[in-house]
């Protein structure tokens, strides 16, 4: 689900408790990454850091009430530089093993990603000068030809 930066970002992270359909599915993670996985666009110096770590915050306390009856889980926030969306999902794995496909760095500090979004002077927009060309090696594996970028920061809070 996406949001539009209508309203405060903290505001629309605040709104993830609004779904009463996410879910921890540990059978099938599939489903809850679809179910569970909400964006929130960004818009150009509109983030206020405090509030919106405050609000995930929220967010985690809220839901470790939810869910307290139920397994363990993590919820979690990331920024995507190339959607100029703030991310938030809930996983029924711990922090080491959620459903990202590039290396990522786990971080209890919610402002380290949220100071991603509030330093984006243009979310969602990648210039040419960033892009890393990719070539294929013998075995048909993309392989970037500079050095890979850093892992993502992915602030994590156990639900259990």
């Amino acid at each position: 689900m996406r949001h539009e930066p209508a309203e405060s970002l903290a505001a629309m992270v605040l709104s993830y408790l609004d779904d009463d359909e996410v879910a921890l599915l540990p059978d099938d993670p599939v489903t809850e990454v679809r179910l569970n996985t909400w964006s929130y666009s960004v818009g150009a110096g509109a983030v206020d850091v405090p509030a919106v770590v405050a609000a995930l915050d929220v967010v985690a306390a809220a839901l470790r009430q939810r869910l307290a009856t139920r397994s363990s889980g993590t919820f979690y926030a990331w920024y995507d530089e190339q959607a100029g969306a703030l991310r938030c999902s809930l996983s029924s794995f711990p922090p080491a093993k959620l459903p990202f496909r590039a290396p990522y760095l786990v971080t209890s500090d919610a402002v380290a990603v949220v100071q991603l979004a509030a330093a984006d002077a243009e979310p969602g927009v990648v210039s040419c000068s960033e892009l890393v060309d990719v070539t294929d090696d013998a075995a048909g594996a993309s392989m970037p030809q500079e050095q890979p970028p850093p892992p993502l920061p992915v602030w994590c809070a156990a639900l259990q």
